[in-house]
């Protein structure tokens, strides 16, 4: 019998072909209220959250047996806070359980625009760990995923510690084929945000993940194998971040499980760049192993490589830790950890070798209990060397606040040292420092000077590269500071630095065997740098000191010397050129070198009658001497020019007065000092009454002297007509005497 042509199989058939389209299509228009309610009861006795299901609930067979959820909510455990929302679920369901056990067994999860909060607690827990646990007296439902899709998600990750939260919108997630040994894939695709809720982002960009993905539903486990994973910054960041063109790559594996909850991994390397601000940063990260257990994380063999490349310089760090665990996430330990650091540019070299104990709180901050840290320090201003330390201490790196902070003890150049070092911000550091060092000796590291060369070239421009971008303020003490011949002790000032400007003040030493108290000023912000000194040396060496600062031996003397000067220029030569200001002198059981005017003035007396009246020209003579014992002198700068009118000087057998200008540009002098001589001195008693010139010209460094005889014989003479017009008009002594003195040699005459 042909069947196609048979009425009532054509009947059957076709009857059969509306029941079971009916069966798929009726669900769709007949709500199952009854369910709705019964899931809402179930879920809140078992995890006490409370599920609001504001859309329909449907059940449909075709193309398989699913259940169909609208709109729908889930709150957190006994609170109001919404940890789950989504517009509308598709649950698949397993046809063969399902007829032939009446069991329902869960193959497949289609979320449509579900919005997730994700909470880590500050014990290391996750709001969602309850729901990983399936209650004993489920035994009608059952899990055995297939399929888990998320479309348009937006998935929040907040931290109580880190404070940020992290979230992903627009995501595509799709878990497909995971109960095939081999073929299980795991694809998401979204953007993500770095921010804090209700304020605009920090940070956002695109994300990308690729993986074989294998699920265990017996030992509740998911193998994530071949990762790869890229994660490409969209757009600027916030300001305050300053970060540009950030990519990070991530491949390895990683092991999820639950029941208890546990993350491990193998081989897992991150790669990242970024720029900041001017800096553009690598990133490399080698994490071998990785073990989370409950609240217990191991992070084994880490290795972390870092460099740093800018206009300024580069950095490379490195950092090996064996082994990072702890029984709370928010705290890890490692016995041990080293890090090495190497800073350079064309200005400086820095090199930092770390050992100590680490421990990472948070996440963000990293505390070295008990470092050694050992390296050396040099810049272009140290030519022939850098500079070792090797120092103890404890340590504070916040990466969150952009802090650092050291407190060291151990030695600077093989010299005891004691410091504390605040840096904030890591593009632009500000530093607070409190120096403590004994003794530090820069000559072997300087240039190197000739045997006969002056200590400081007059022409060499001043390097001023450490004020670029330096920010800093704090407290300096050094007990001994050797610059080559420059010895200064105790050493100590207050100093602030921004801009390219720098303030010592208050500042105070013990220099040129006296005691040195006022501030100093270095202001490099313009086009010209301006330097300005207040201070005062008392129970100072006049000699070295004019020997350093004016390149002259010409003093000997110890006394008071008080100056506010000022001067522009890019060499020492151009502030002898420019400075201005005022300085007072007083000296006390000193000498003039070069001249004897004791011996020029006796001279003098004895040679009255030969002198011809002619003022020659001498050469300093550097083994004579003119002792005084006080000296006073007030000096008005102007143009480099010093002018001095008030020059009073006092000895036990002559005075001096004097008066001219020093030119510190060129280093000439002309000056004009008058001498005296002291009544009591029996051979000076023809001179007393008398000044002798004495004209002092030529380099500041050699000049030439010349004593005006003509001025003095020219007194000397006025003296005399003085005497003899005095009796005429004197009526105690008539003629007499004269007369006698006249007459005698007029008889003879005659």
């Amino acid at each position: 019998m042909d069947w196609r042509h048979n009425r009532p199989f054509r009947i059957v058939l076709l009857l059969c072909i509306v029941l079971v389209m009916l069966a798929g299509v009726v669900p769709y228009f007949v709500p199952l209220d009854l369910l709705r309610t019964e899931l809402a009861a179930r879920v809140a006795r078992d995890t006490q959250r409370s599920l609001n299901i504001q859309g329909s609930v449907r059940f449909v067979l075709l193309p398989r047996p699913a259940l169909l959820l609208g709109e729908a909510s889930l709150t957190e455990p006994a609170s109001p806070a919404v940890f789950a929302h989504f517009n509308k679920a598709r649950v698949g369901l397993a046809v063969w359980p399902l007829i032939s056990r009446g069991e329902v067994v869960v193959r497949e999860l289609e979320f449509d625009k579900p919005k997730i909060t994700v909470l880590r607690h500050e014990d290391g827990s996750l709001n969602f760990e309850d729901l990983l646990t399936q209650s004993k007296e489920d035994q009608g439902l059952h899990f055995d995923l297939e399929e888990l899709h998320f479309k348009s998600a937006e998935l929040g990750l907040s931290d109580e510690f880190l404070g940020n939260t992290v979230t992903l919108s627009q995501l595509d997630l799709h878990l497909r084929n995971l109960a095939d040994p081999k073929n299980g894939k795991l694809t998401v695709a979204g953007g993500l945000l770095v921010g804090k809720q209700g304020q605009p982002a920090y940070w956002q960009g695109q994300l990308k993940v690729d993986a074989a993905m294998r699920y265990n539903e017996q030992e509740r486990r998911l193998l994530v194998a071949d990762l790869k994973l890229n994660l490409a910054q969209l757009g600027d960041s916030a300001p305050e971040l300053r970060i540009s063109q950030g990519n990070l790559t991530a491949t390895g594996n990683l092991i999820y499980g639950w029941q208890p909850l546990r993350l491990t991994g193998g081989e897992l390397k991150l790669n990242g760049e970024i720029v900041r601000a001017e800096q553009k940063w690598k990133l490399d990260l080698d994490l071998p192993e990785i073990g989370l257990h409950g609240t217990y994380l191991a992070l084994n063999r880490l290795k972390l490589n870092a460099a740093m490349e800018s206009p300024n310089g580069n950095v490379s760090a490195k950092i090996e830790v064996p082994a990072l665990a702890g029984a709370q996430q928010s705290l890890l330990r490692a016995d041990s950890a080293r890090i090495d650091v190497k800073v350079g540019s064309p200005y400086q070299n820095l090199t930092l070798a770390f050992a100590s104990p680490l421990e990472l709180r948070r996440g963000v901050q990293f505390v070295l209990p008990g470092y050694r840290l050992t390296g050396s320090y040099g810049n272009r201003s140290l030519p022939r060397g850098a500079i070792p330390f090797d120092l103890q201490g404890e340590g504070l790196l916040d990466l969150r606040q952009e802090a650092l902070d050291l407190a060291s003890r151990g030695t600077l150049d093989h010299a005891p040292i004691n410091t504390r070092l605040h840096l904030d911000d890591f593009v632009s550091p500000h530093y607070k420092v409190d120096l403590d060092l004994a003794k530090l000796d820069l000559s072997p590291y300087l240039p190197a000077v000739a045997a006969n060369a002056k200590v400081m070239d007059q022409e060499e421009p001043f390097d001023l590269w450490w004020l670029n971008r330096l920010e800093a303020e704090g407290s300096v003490r050094i007990g001994e500071l050797i610059l080559q011949k420059l010895h200064i002790n105790n050493l100590a000032f207050k100093l602030a630095a921004t801009k390219r400007k720098m303030v010592l003040d208050p500042l105070s030493a013990t220099i040129y065997e006296g005691q040195l108290t006022g501030r100093a000023e270095v202001d490099a912000s313009r086009h010209v740098p301006v330097f300005h000194l207040q201070q005062k040396l008392s129970d100072m060496n006049i000699n070295p000191l004019l020997a350093d600062v004016l390149a002259t031996s010409r003093f000997e003397g110890r006394g008071f010397l008080d100056l506010d000067v000022a001067a522009v220029g890019k060499k020492l030569s151009d502030l002898r050129r420019t400075a201005g200001g005022n300085v007072r002198v007083q000296l006390r059981k000193g000498a003039i070198r070069g001249i004897d005017v004791e011996a020029v003035l006796r001279a003098a007396a004895n040679q009255l009658k030969q002198m011809g009246g002619q003022a020659t020209a001498q050469p300093a003579n550097l083994n004579a001497r003119t002792h005084f014992s006080e000296l006073n002198a007030s000096l008005s700068l102007k143009h480099g020019v010093a002018s001095n009118s008030d020059l009073n000087m006092s000895a036990g057998v002559l005075k001096l007065v004097g008066s001219g200008v020093v030119d510190l540009g060129s280093g000439t002098l002309d000056y004009l000092v008058k001498a005296s001589a002291n009544p009591k001195v029996p051979e000076l008693s023809d001179l007393v009454g008398l000044t002798l010139p004495i004209q002092f010209s030529g380099l500041l460094a050699s000049p030439e002297y010349k004593v005006d005889y003509a001025s003095l014989k020219e007194q000397l003479l006025a003296r005399k007509k003085a005497a003899e017009a005095k009796p005429v008009s004197t009526k105690k002594h008539p003629v007499k005497p004269a007369s006698k003195s006249v007459a005698r040699p007029v008889r003879k005459k005659k």
